[in-house]
């Protein structure tokens, strides 16, 4: 009887927080929809799901300022707004591998990025990893490892206007 007590108490301090938050899905769902959000640069979906003090970094930007400023954001205003700045139109992650521990998912791939530039599309390739940690259903942390280095551009997509033509 005792041992069913203690199970039961034990079932509901662990259930308790995640219930509070109103959000359903595990780690790795609420990880999935964010990055989902993120690729569409859907701001308003990201903001529903960041935490209060979440924080938007990338190590690997802090020694680069030729190429980035250093990415290390507090908040989801400033993460927004740090995000906006790159204009981008829009990215998609090829994930080659994933994996979730502790409430953090782990994202190994690349992305292509499309930039909207004043003389067109310019679209660039990085090898990248990204950890999305989850805490009481919400999004605390995204850390990107990017490899700069190995970063390429492709080709430009045809122009809108040479689609038209054929």
């Amino acid at each position: 009887m005792n041992r069913l007590v203690l199970s039961l108490l034990a079932c509901l301090t662990l259930a308790g927080p995640a219930m509070a938050t109103g959000i359903t899905g595990n780690s790795r769902e609420i990880a999935e929809a964010y990055l989902a959000a993120y690729q569409r640069q859907d701001h308003d979906a990201m903001r529903a799901l960041y935490a209060e003090n979440a924080r938007f970094i990338d190590p690997t930007s802090l020694a680069i300022p030729q190429i980035t400023a250093p990415i290390d954001w507090r908040g989801a205003d400033a993460i927004i707004a740090g995000i906006s700045s790159w204009g981008i139109d829009h990215l998609n992650y090829t994930v080659e591998r994933s994996y979730e521990s502790s409430g953090a998912v782990i994202f190994d791939g690349r992305t292509v990025v499309s930039y909207e530039t004043a003389i067109g599309e310019r679209r660039f390739i990085y090898p990248i990893i990204t950890i999305i940690t989850v805490q009481d259903g919400k999004v605390v942390e995204h850390r990107d490892y990017t490899d700069f280095a190995g970063a390429r551009e492709l080709p430009a997509p045809p122009s809108r206007q040479t689609r038209r033509e054929k």
